[in-house]
C-alpha cells in the first residue's frame, strides 16, 4: 500500500496536466468527484496488484524442492475450510465454537480475498452502468483473479526462477465472488457520490452557454508555450545553442508565431485552443482582428519577456567589488527582484480571482483586447 502511494504520487504528478486536458476538452470543466474516482481506482488498482507481488523475493533463484503441482499449487477448492475443519475447535452442534471459525490463522487470507476484489465490482459498475451485468461482472473478477494467479505462478512474468507465491484455487473462487458482491452492493455506495448522468448535464449546459472556465484558458497558454519549448530544446540540441539571449529571441518569435499569427490566420483559435475546443471572439467588431491580438499577445508575453530579461541581466552583468558601480549595482539587482516579486504577487492574485470567479470575468489580456473566449459550435 505504502508502495501505491508512491506511485500515485507520480503517476498523479505525470498525468495531472493530461487529465485536466482531456476533462476540459470532453466536459468543459474540472470535475472533483470524476478525478476522485478516476485516481482512487488507479490507487486500488496499484494496491491491489502489489499486493499480490510484494514483497519481492532478494534473489532471483527462488526454486526449491518440490514437485510444482504440491508446491506452488493448491488445487483444492475450498481448502480453507477443510484446514479449520479439521483442527477440530467447530462442531457444527454446538453454536458456541463458531468463532473459532473466524479465530483461525485460515480464516484471515480467505477474508481478505474476498475483499481484494470487491472495490472491483463497485468501480466497474460505475464505470459501465448498465452495460456490466453481474454475470460479466463475474467473468470480469475471475479474469483478474487468474491474472494475479498466473503472475504469481510465472514468477512475476520469469523474472524469478520459480514462482515465490503459490497458485490457489481458493483465491479465484474468493476474488470473483467478492467481485460479484461489489457489483451487488454497489448501488449503495455509489447512492453516495454524484451520477454520471449530472456530469454530462452539466458539460451540456457549460457547452450551451460557451462560457470558457479559466484554467483552460491558462492550459491553451501552457500548450503553446511548451510546443515552442519542445522545439527550442530540438534546435538547441541539435546546434549545440546555449545562448540566453538567443533563447529568449527564439521563444518570443515562437510565442508570436503560435499566439498571434495562429489565430490571425485561424481568426481567434491557437494550437491549444483548438486542443480545448474553444476560440476568441471580439467583443467590438470595430477593432480589426490584427489590433485585438497584438494587444492580447503582448499583455501574455509582458510578464514572461520583464521575467526573462531581468534574469539575464541579473546573471551576466557582474562588476567587480572594487568597481565604483558595485553599490549601485547591488540596489540595482535589489530593485529588480522587488519588481520581479512585484509583478508575480499582483499576477498571482489576479489568477487567483479568475478562477474563483469561474469565467464570469476575463483575464486582463482578454480584457484589455476586447476579447473573449467562447467554445466552438
Amino acid at each position: 500500500i505504502t508502495a501505491a502511494i508512491f506511485a500515485l504520487i507520480v503517476i498523479g504528478i505525470l498525468t495531472a496536466i493530461p487529465w485536466m486536458i482531456y476533462n476540459y476538452r470532453k466536459y468543459g470543466f474540472l470535475s472533483f468527484w470524476q478525478t476522485v474516482i478516476i485516481f482512487s481506482f488507479i490507487f486500488y488498482a496499484l494496491s491491489a496488484y502489489f499486493l499480490v507481488i510484494l514483497p519481492l523475493p532478494d534473489v532471483r533463484d527462488t526454486c526449491a524442492s518440490g514437485g510444482l503441482v504440491t508446491r506452488y499449487v493448491q488445487p483444492i477448492p475450498f481448502f480453507f475450510v477443510y484446514e479449520i475443519l479439521q483442527e477440530g475447535t467447530v462442531f457444527f452442534s454446538q453454536p458456541s465454537t463458531y468463532i473459532n471459525f473466524i479465530k483461525h490463522p485460515a480464516f484471515l487470507p480467505a477474508f481478505f480475498n474476498l475483499l481484494i476484489l470487491f472495490p472491483l465490482g463497485v468501480y466497474m459498475r460505475y464505470f459501465r452502468g448498465k452495460q456490466m451485468t453481474f454475470m460479466k461482472m463475474l467473468g470480469l473478477g475471475f479474469l483478474t483473479s487468474l491474472f494475479f494467479e498466473l503472475t504469481q505462478l510465472s514468477g512475476l512474468y520469469g523474472i524469478y526462477h520459480c514462482p515465490y507465491r503459490t497458485f490457489n484455487v481458493d483465491d479465484l473462487i474468493l476474488n470473483t465472488l467478492g467481485a460479484g458482491l461489489g457489483y451487488l452492493v454497489a448501488p449503495i455506495i455509489l447512492a453516495l457520490i454524484p451520477k454520471k448522468e449530472n456530469l454530462q448535464k452539466k458539460s451540456e449546459h457549460i457547452f450551451q452557454t460557451g462560457r470558457v472556465r479559466p484554467l483552460a484558458q491558462l492550459l491553451a497558454i501552457l500548450i503553446d508555450y511548451t510546443v515552442v519549448y519542445v522545439t527550442w530544446l530540438a534546435l538547441a540540441g541539435l546546434l549545440a545553442l546555449d545562448s540566453p539571449l538567443v533563447k529568449m529571441f527564439y521563444l518570443t518569435l515562437g510565442l508570436f508565431f503560435m499566439q498571434y499569427l495562429v489565430p490571425l490566420w485561424t481568426k481567434g483559435t491557437s494550437l491549444g485552443m483548438r486542443c480545448l475546443r474553444f476560440t476568441l471572439k471580439r467583443e467590438e467588431k470595430a477593432r480589426s482582428w490584427s489590433r485585438a491580438l497584438l494587444i492580447r499577445w503582448v499583455a501574455i508575453i509582458f510578464p514572461w519577456f520583464t521575467y526573462q530579461s531581468i534574469q539575464i541581466v541579473l546573471e551576466h552583468a557582474v562588476l567587480d567589488m572594487d568597481s565604483a558601480y558595485y553599490s549601485f549595482r547591488v540596489f540595482l539587482d535589489l530593485g529588480l527582484f522587488l519588481f520581479l516579486v512585484l509583478i508575480g504577487f499582483f499576477l498571482f492574485i489576479h489568477i487567483i480571482r479568475i478562477i474563483r470567479q469561474k469565467g464570469k470575468q476575463a483575464f486582463y489580456f482578454d480584457d484589455i483586447a476586447k476579447l473573449y473566449a467562447s467554445y466552438r459550435k
